[in-house]
């Protein structure tokens, strides 16, 4: 394989004008040179395909010819690849200038083994500038066979992960079908095949807003979580799995302030155990 092989940036957008030149430039100034960016317009009706197309021919654009849902409209971006490498990129969050070096470093002395490489993010708060953490602060993020810790919960940032091309679309891609949780399908799909590799180091920042896409869609996300972890069953340690999964569930109910769900998940789910482990694992950290 090339020293330097081609790395497809992926980055799906639908009236991103407002964060979207600092997303792009991010890009542009990695240390690693060898990259496109497959640039999926979702038929936006803002400055968008302007920003896009002012660039040069590293980036790649399409537009659809109608609005789709995220998952058909990422399942048609990564089909326009050329890399050995996908890579992604929301139009809302940056990257690290070497985060592509790093990472790419992992695979080419893997043999051929990792299926994806990710990385630690720092979230950062668009109307608070001085709130900012990052996620999973102190703890290692785990790396080689992370399947069974993946299904119970999804940390893997989207923005700092890459995946091998090949084990990406043998493990399925993206589910066209799906409004959100895209990302938390195919990761836990090759994660299932392959082993993983990791950057400890902060690699990417993430953004967030009042119109962050996972901000509006918590139960929708939560219940695609668990619609891909029944996908991997029978198997005692998804099972395991599932019950947080639909103790998150209860939980984001109750963000979206829907007492209702919030009560018949946990009554036939049987979860309140989990959820409450979680309450009390959030509630230490703030008061701790």
């Amino acid at each position: 394989m090339n020293a330097q092989p081609l790395v497809s940036v992926v980055m799906n957008c639908y009236n991103g004008q407002r964060y979207l030149r600092d997303a792009i430039d991010s890009v542009y100034a990695q240390t690693y040179r060898n990259w496109e960016i497959i640039f999926w317009d979702n038929a936006s009706t803002d400055r968008t395909a302007e920003i896009a197309q002012s660039y040069d021919d590293k980036l790649r654009y399409f537009r659809s010819d109608e609005t789709t849902v995220l998952g058909k409209a990422r399942a048609n971006a990564s089909k326009q690849v050329q890399g050995d490498y996908i890579a992604f990129l929301d139009d809302d969050d940056l990257w690290l200038e070497k985060k592509l070096e790093q990472q790419i470093a992992i695979f080419l002395k893997s043999d051929n083994q990792i299926g994806i490489v990710y990385g630690r993010s720092e979230v950062f708060y668009e109307n608070k500038s001085s709130k900012r953490f990052v996620y999973n602060e102190g703890a290692v993020l785990p790396d080689g066979d992370i399947f069974y810790e993946l299904a119970q919960e999804n940390f893997i940032v989207f923005s700092s992960a890459i995946v091998d091309r090949d084990k990406f679309f043998k493990c399925g891609g993206f589910p066209e079908y799906f409004l959100n949780s895209t990302d938390y399908w195919a990761f836990i799909h090759i994660a299932k095949e392959h082993p993983c590799g990791v950057v400890q180091e902060v690699c990417c920042k993430t953004r967030m807003h009042d119109y962050n896409l996972s901000a509006r869609q918590k139960v929708i996300s939560a219940q695609e979580a668990i619609c891909t972890i029944k996908d991997m069953l029978p198997d005692k340690r998804i099972e395991d799995a599932l019950k947080k999964q639909y103790a998150k569930l209860a939980i984001m109910h109750i963000k979206e302030i829907n007492l209702i769900g919030f009560f018949y998940t946990i009554i036939k789910y049987r979860c309140m155990i989990p959820v409450l482990s979680r309450l009390y694992i959030k509630i230490k950290g703030v008061l701790f």
